[in-house]
């Protein structure tokens, strides 16, 4: 379903019943025009999906938005309160990520309220985010010896599964851009990795240098395309290496500013801020680690 279906469909996803005639939309103090949650989510997701937002964007969306109107869908928009909005996201049985994460989408769609004068303010902006894990700022990553673990299980087991985690491993794509990469998206001849705009989580094109070392993994076969994520966590769980979130991203990350030593380089090649690598990215990882890794060649 492309994007323009899916936000088509937004009042059926949000509610089994769509919102009557009751609940449209009438003028306030002769300025300001009065909707409902659900009304409110219909039109967002139309504008998002006008805007190009990507089809997993939207169906994230739709799971977050339809949560949220649970039991509130025709309450008007101003009725809405930070208490409210707290309660939603503290009364799930939620990781605390997925509460962050759910917090943001409602974030979203309130502060696309203000700007369309339908709230003077923004609700959701008095509730404070749930304590991400991991308070102290460390970040999972991989040894050296755990990324060829990883890879040479992956190279036994699957080799386009192993082409994509070395991509992951020593280019820094996130999981989701990874699995949209195809072949066109090598340039091999310039040692080159394109994120197109179209595939990249922020919709900016980059540029990844492809380093001596993945030359190497990429010369063994395999191919970029369609792989299902059941075949992923399998090889993944054949390893024998724990796994946690983000760890291929945030291993490329601390080891490629260990050794390269620039954090402009690194933020550009991985498609963040130098604030954004400082705050949640950078593992403290030493030069001669940093040199380890990006020797990691098949055996």
């Amino acid at each position: 379903m492309n994007a323009l279906a899916v936000a088509a469909q937004g009042k059926n996803l949000i509610s089994s019943q769509p919102p009557t005639q009751t609940v449209a939309p009438h003028p306030v103090n002769n300025s300001r025009i009065r909707y409902s949650v659900t009304e409110l989510i219909s039109e967002f997701l139309r504008a998002k999906a006008r805007i190009g937002s990507s089809d997993r964007y939207l169906r994230q969306l739709r799971v977050t938005l339809k949560a949220f109107a649970a039991g509130r869908g025709n309450k008007d928009l101003e009725n809405i309160t930070p208490g409210e909005i707290e309660k939603f996201i503290s009364n799930q049985n939620w990781s605390v990520r997925t509460r962050r994460s759910y917090l943001n989408d409602v974030k979203n769609l309130l502060g696309f309220a203000v700007r369309r004068d339908y709230l003077v303010k923004n609700p959701a902006l008095g509730v404070e985010l749930p304590a991400a894990n991991g308070a102290t700022g460390e970040i999972a990553i991989h040894t050296p010896e755990e990324v060829v673990q990883v890879l040479e299980h992956a190279r036994r087991a699957n080799l386009s599964v192993c082409r994509l985690l070395a991509i992951r491993y020593f280019c820094g794509v996130r999981s989701a851009e990874a699995k949209r990469l195809c072949e066109k998206d090598l340039k091999l001849d310039q040692s080159l990795v394109e994120v197109t705009a179209m595939n990249s989580k922020t919709r900016s094109r980059r540029l990844i240098t492809i380093q001596p070392n993945l030359h190497k993994w990429l010369a063994l076969g395999g191919e970029l395309g369609p792989v299902g994520d059941m075949t992923i966590r399998k090889v993944i769980a054949g390893a024998g290496v724990k796994w946690r979130h983000n760890v291929t991203r945030h291993s490329f990350v601390s080891y490629h500013l260990a050794r390269f030593g620039s954090s402009a380089k690194t933020a550009m090649e991985a498609g963040h801020s130098e604030a954004m690598l400082f705050r949640h990215y950078r593992a403290l990882v030493t030069p001669a680690q940093g040199e380890v890794y990006w020797q990691i060649v098949p055996k």
